[in-house]
């Protein structure tokens, strides 16, 4: 059984409004580890009480002042900083009787729009991953991504021909290869790919490897995406500046926070990237959050937003 676990955290102003926010951070994946959390949530439990936010500018001022301190004790905590910000998000959305995606292109422009999604089809056997394409086609998918990336590239290639055989042409297909080839085989192997019409490849190599990001980008026709290769704005910057990706994968829980991930995205935006939202398994109340931000931007390309049907159980505590 899959398991995520995390935090909910409550912030409650003197009018009796409360907002919840979520921390949910998977160690590895470029956040804390669930221990470090729960220690630093503990610690600004305490600092915290009586905090006076009066705008919604004073969100992000106020904890910039808080959790630098805190920070410099226990090291960056993204996945808190997430949770903290979008409690109090949601708690002057209701101050000011707006939804979430109101709130944001009130204060920082833009219009709402319905964003589109994909579904994901893990790295199973070809014929598994034809019939589960078909099932979430006729469920109204018309974008699915594909894992790729096994030890042997004839499963990967037999996997995604299979899907393209099964679902016909009309649908996208993208594919995540999680870091795990080297820069001649993503080159290699994309090459190959690329007789199957697929829109994107993510994170075809290492995360640290910029350089071969854009060699990989340079040498063969399929866009790349970066994804953990983007876990900070000074990460994304590198990247533009390297001409690392055509694409920017952007999940809050990583970065940071909802207005650190508008922020990713209006600097993608600038350099004429594409951008695309996604999550890392979270619960309702983060992923809620992401699918309000993605309304707000830009955003054309198909996000992963609808990833509930991969994680079976959700374990919470509340702050």
């Amino acid at each position: 059984m899959q398991c995520r676990e995390g935090f909910i955290i409550q912030a409650i102003a003197d009018g009796g409004w409360v907002g919840y926010g979520e921390t949910a951070p998977i160690d590895g994946f470029g956040m804390e580890s669930l221990a470090r959390a729960a220690i630093v949530l503990q610690h600004l439990q305490e600092i915290l009480i009586d905090i006076e936010i009066n705008s919604f500018r004073d969100i992000p001022a106020s904890l910039n002042h808080f959790l630098d301190h805190v920070f410099s004790q226990y090291g960056h905590c993204p996945a808190v900083r997430h949770g903290l910000e979008l409690a109090l998000l949601d708690l002057w959305s209701k101050y000011e009787q707006r939804s979430l995606p109101h709130l944001l292109i009130h204060y920082l422009g833009g219009e709402i729009r319905e964003p589109k999604v994909n579904a994901v089809i893990g790295a199973i056997a070809p014929d598994l991953a034809a019939i589960r394409a078909e099932h979430f086609v006729k469920q109204g998918f018309d974008c699915l991504k594909i894992k790729v990336g096994s030890a042997d590239f004839a499963d990967d290639w037999q996997r995604v021909r299979a899907v393209r055989s099964r679902v016909g042409a009309e649908i996208q297909i993208r594919i995540d290869a999680n870091q795990a080839w080297s820069v001649p085989e993503a080159i290699a192997h994309l090459k190959q790919l690329a007789s199957l019409d697929i829109e994107y490849v993510e994170q075809p190599v290492a995360a640290v490897d910029l350089a071969g990001m854009a060699e990989v980008r340079r040498s063969q026709p399929i866009l790349v995406a970066a994804d953990e290769s983007v876990n900070s704005l000074e990460q994304l910057h590198n990247a533009i500046a390297l001409q690392a990706a055509d694409i920017i994968i952007i999940k809050p829980m990583v970065i940071g926070g909802i207005l650190t991930a508008h922020e990713a995205a209006t600097i993608a935006h600038a350099a004429n990237l594409d951008v695309v939202i996604t999550t890392t398994l979270d619960g309702q109340i983060a992923c809620q959050a992401a699918i309000d931000l993605a309304s707000t931007l830009p955003i054309y390309r198909a996000c992963g937003l609808s990833t509930h049907h991969l994680a079976i159980n959700y374990s919470k505590d509340i702050f």
